[in-house]
């Protein structure tokens, strides 16, 4: 008989056969920072379905066809975190449950420590960790900050408290110093990021983006807010700006504060002392495409007549749908199979 060790190992390893068979390293070789749990389970033909939930975060159901249900009404990444657990329950061969929470304990059942450890496995492997770390020029003593931790979540796609918890799983944090981190309220952190003018939307996320992060496929949701770090030469009368922002809606303007001068417990989340945050804002809430967009920023002095800019940043979104009901690639497979 399989003791609870060997189990949660093989929930490990079936983790890493779904991503060696999903073929995942190539996705993130191609830009993505993130594992698609959704587009895993429909490629597993498993069925998946979002709408409001009073209690439950999720559901597996194993009945004649298996199928995953979602609380529309959370966070993007407790959704995918539940979808992950979900999906656990599906490879690992579990019967049909109900989970109102995904943060089991030893106090558990096994059936539930399975799921949740191919779930971690899943979303927040070490190879997958490590490289957002690495591209971001973070250091060990960076993931001491709530800040730099909330924006390694989502990068990784998941919540700031489930990214605190991977981060103890691989060992990058002591136990004693995840719930330190978790004591960090993610609302707060949002809005300490912001002006106090801009408002956020609820479950929205707010996006520090830099430099670095201009070989990544950023993928927010319509309501998500955006602050951009960038190369500061305002002294010599240049500024940063983008025609393609403002087709769409959008409008790129300096903080107020000098990225620079901005007191902050946290270390800087792209360091340096020449750069300035430029507040990222449209249409809140518009309706974005899934298929992708590229984000032209380039730095001219506005006064000077056909003035070649002498720095530009092209940044990658791929906008997160949020539709409830069935997804987009069960749907697809509806139609084909009618």
């Amino acid at each position: 008989m399989m003791t609870l060790r060997d189990r949660l190992l093989k929930a490990s390893t079936k983790a890493k056969d779904v991503h060696r068979e999903a073929g995942s390293e190539i996705r993130i070789a191609s830009g993505f920072s993130r594992i698609d749990p959704i587009k895993l389970a429909e490629d597993a033909g498993v069925a998946v379905m979002s709408q409001p939930l009073e209690k439950l975060l999720g559901a597996f159901l194993r009945e004649a066809r298996a199928g995953i249900l979602l609380n529309s009404e959370r966070p993007i990444g407790m959704v995918h975190m539940t979808c992950a657990h979900e999906l656990g329950h599906y490879f690992l061969g579990h019967l049909t449950t109900a989970d109102e929470h995904i943060d089991y304990t030893e106090d558990d059942g096994a059936t539930e420590q399975e799921a949740n450890q191919f779930a971690y496995s899943l979303m927040a492997p070490r190879w997958l960790v490590l490289r957002a770390i690495s591209s971001k020029g973070w250091r060990g003593a960076d993931l001491l900050h709530p800040l730099v931790v909330y924006q390694l979540s989502l990068r990784l796609g998941i919540s700031f408290t489930a990214m605190v918890w991977a981060l103890v799983r691989l060992k990058f944090v002591s136990t004693s110093v995840a719930k330190a981190l978790s004591g960090a309220k993610p609302k707060e952190l949002k809005q300490a990021l912001l002006p106090s003018t801009v408002s956020l939307s609820k479950n929205a996320d707010v996006w520090v983006l830099d430099s670095r992060d201009k070989d990544w496929v950023i993928e927010p949701r319509s309501t998500d807010q955006f602050v951009v770090d960038l190369p500061s030469r305002a002294s010599a009368g240049y500024l940063w700006s983008s025609e393609e922002l403002a087709s769409e809606g959008f409008t790129l303007s300096p903080v107020l504060v000098d990225a620079r001068q901005q007191e902050r417990s946290e270390p800087p989340l792209i360091g340096g002392n020449t750069e300035d945050r430029y507040l990222l804002s449209g249409p809140v809430g518009k309706e974005r495409t899934a298929s992708g967009a590229q984000i032209q920023l380039r730095e001219t002095q506005p006064w000077v007549a056909d003035d070649v800019p002498s720095a530009e940043l092209a940044l990658k979104m791929q906008f997160e749908a949020t539709e409830k009901g069935l997804s987009e690639g069960t749907r697809q497979r509806e139609i084909r199979q009618q």
